[in-house]
């Protein structure tokens, strides 16, 4: 009986089935899809890391607007200081005020006097009812207060504005009979005169010249000193 013939079948040539893939080629196609992934992935990531960066520098650019933007409107509606007179120059020593220690009353050219010699102990600053002695509160312009005054009988209002002004630091207020203006503002060789105590020039002199740099002994005390006249007579 005649052998079959075995050389003819219908296996497809290569061992690979009809329709079939070659392992090889799987693992290339996986590759591909996990590589196309990751590199969205990828600049997914760097545009949400450029959107991040360029809306933190638009927050600056909107920080550093306001900033300027304040300074110059404070700018604009800074008061005219053009008033203050000045009694001696930073640039100029031999401009300075005296500024010894003396037992006894001293005479001023100023009144209320912007500096010069003056009792060893300084003046408390605060509120003072009554009128305070030049002496004692010389040397509290010495240490970088402001010297806050006002013409007896001057409307409630205003002195109940002063009240306010005088309850800061470095700060004392007192009537002074005889000075030109209503109403004074006086620091260590600084001085304006106003005729109300709603004068927004007396808020900006205080931020001006409150231990400013014409202050002879800034940092010292305000306090601890006296609240009455040591000379007396």
């Amino acid at each position: 009986m005649p052998r079959p013939d075995r050389s003819t079948s219908n296996a497809p040539k290569g061992g690979k089935k009809k329709g079939g893939k070659a392992p090889q080629g799987a693992a290339a196609d996986r590759q591909a899809r996990v590589a196309a992934i990751q590199k969205k992935a990828s600049a997914k990531g760097r545009r949400s890391t450029s959107v991040i960066w360029i809306a933190l520098a638009l927050v600056l650019v909107l920080i550093g607007g306001l900033v300027a933007w304040a300074v110059i409107d404070q700018n604009n509606n800074r008061p005219g200081m053009g008033a203050v007179v000045t009694y001696d120059e930073l640039d100029d020593p031999s401009d300075d005020l005296g500024r010894n220690h003396v037992e006894t009353a001293v005479e001023y050219q100023q009144h209320p006097p912007v500096g010069g010699d003056h009792h060893p102990i300084w003046l408390n600053c605060g509120i003072y009812e009554e009128p305070v002695p030049d002496h004692h509160a010389v040397h509290a312009l010495e240490h970088g207060a402001i010297w806050l005054t006002y013409q007896p009988g001057i409307a409630e209002g205003d002195l109940d504005a002063l009240r306010d002004l005088a309850s800061q630091e470095f700060v004392l207020l007192s009537p002074y009979e005889d000075q030109e203006y209503p109403v004074m503002a006086t620091a260590w060789g600084r001085q304006l005169g106003v005729e109300s105590a709603s004068d927004t020039r007396i808020e900006q002199f205080i931020r001006d010249w409150r231990q400013g740099p014409q202050t002879p002994e800034p940092g010292a005390a305000c306090s601890g000193g006296t609240s009455v006249d040591l000379v007396g007579g």
